[in-house]
């Protein structure tokens, strides 16, 4: 009896062997979320899906891969659009679930 290959589970969706190939970003091929932290005061989020709570001490947003918390003190969204928000306040946790 022949034993059958194992074939690599890949880390990129369909098709993405090509993106890579071409040296295409992830976040921008695949809509992955990307979090840049300006020390811990600032924070820009991009790729989200849309904000699900908001106040002055959390944040969470809906992302591809699940949800992306943010706790800490006086939260504020200084600017959003479609595809990137930027966030200030004293930023104390940050959470992928």
């Amino acid at each position: 009896m022949r034993k059958k290959k194992k074939q690599k589970k890949s880390l990129h969706p369909p098709g993405g062997e090509l993106l890579s190939a071409m040296q295409v970003p992830s976040d921008l091929a695949f809509s992955e979320p990307v979090v840049t932290f300006y020390g811990g005061r600032e924070v820009q989020i991009e790729n989200y899906r849309r904000i699900l709570e908001y106040n002055a001490c959390r944040l969470c947003v809906l992302t591809q891969y699940g949800r992306l918390l943010l706790v800490g003190e006086g939260i504020r969204i200084v600017s959003y659009s479609g595809e990137e928000m930027r966030v200030e306040g004293r930023i104390d946790q940050v959470t992928f679930q």
